[in-house]
């Protein structure tokens, strides 16, 4: 089955406490399967920094491997070019066939876009049953326990149609 996963939201806050690699980290969309994620979809802002970065990860089931993919802002978080707290901003995730397109949008700048291929990722495979997660998924385990990640969607669509082989 082909999808789109569509979301227009805002970061309202992320976490500022915990181990550099997962302090304000945190993941805003996904696709899902019972062990693997074709993409989790992240936000990360680091306290020191105005703006917060959006890049994904693509897992390989076939090597059990991730890919990473900047899309604003770079995976660092130390980018000037990014998207602030409260700012609002849209995501698309579109699969068709073998083919991820993941598209970040923001008013006023071009829109970032990366395409994967998937054919050799182990996702066309029967039996896969494979879903959309669009939410505030905290990946910082390391921080004060009171420390938080915040974010208010304003849309959320998913569509889906039947994918056919020529």
């Amino acid at each position: 089955m082909d999808g789109v996963l569509e979301a227009t939201l805002k970061i309202d806050h992320t976490t500022t406490t915990g181990e550099l690699g997962q302090v304000g980290r945190f993941i805003i969309g996904q696709i899902h399967d019972k062990d693997d994620e074709p993409i989790r979809l992240y936000y990360r802002k680091l306290p020191n920094r105005e703006k917060g970065t959006v890049y994904f990860a693509h897992e390989n089931t076939l090597e059990g491997s991730d890919k990473f993919f900047e899309l604003v802002g770079g995976m660092t978080g130390e980018s000037d070019d990014g998207i602030a707290l409260g700012e609002v901003f849209s995501y698309r995730i579109e699969v068709v066939g073998n083919t991820m397109t993941v598209t970040v949008m923001r008013d006023g700048k071009p829109d970032a876009v990366q395409v994967v291929d998937m054919s050799k990722s182990g996702y066309d495979q029967g039996g896969r049953y494979m879903y959309f997660k669009a939410g505030v998924y905290n990946q910082n385990n390391s921080g004060d326990p009171e420390d938080y990640v915040q974010a208010t969607f304003y849309k959320i669509k998913t569509s889906h149609s039947q994918y056919k082989a020529k």
